[in-house]
């Protein structure tokens, strides 16, 4: 931000106007650090995949990336044939009654590294 003379009459105008531009660099830092913790989780997603199920499965693991501010979406792109259509595998593996739930362990596990790679972006942007 550029040094402006300010005055008793422009001092509220002038806060406001840092404290927009800050509330960008915030933003924008934060939307980073989001991508990264993103990349965190896909990378964590992937090596808890369970070996065999299908080669593709692993590879599967993909982000919506910015499609939404400040949220990031994490999924399988791998179907299967069910009853009624095509079925995310990662759904039959994660709640199925003989299924193998890694999916929300692997989240949780990935919370504290997601976390500091959001922090870190925002002490880069700002």
């Amino acid at each position: 931000m550029a040094s402006i003379k300010v005055t008793p009459d422009t001092l509220e105008a002038a806060i406001a106007e840092a404290l927009e531009q800050y509330g960008d660099a915030v933003f924008h830092a934060t939307e980073a650090g989001l991508t990264a913790a993103e990349k965190i989780l896909i990378q964590n997603l992937k090596a808890d995949s369970p070996e065999g199920v299908t080669k593709s499965f692993k590879k599967g693991w993909k982000g919506k990336g910015k499609k939404y501010k400040l949220k990031r979406y994490v999924g399988n792109t791998v179907m299967v044939p069910g009853k009624k259509g095509s079925i995310p595998l990662s759904n039959i593996l994660e709640y199925a009654e003989n299924g193998h739930p890694f999916i929300r362990k692997t989240f949780e596990r990935s919370i504290d590294q997601m976390v500091n790679a959001i922090i870190d972006e925002v002490k880069k942007g700002t």
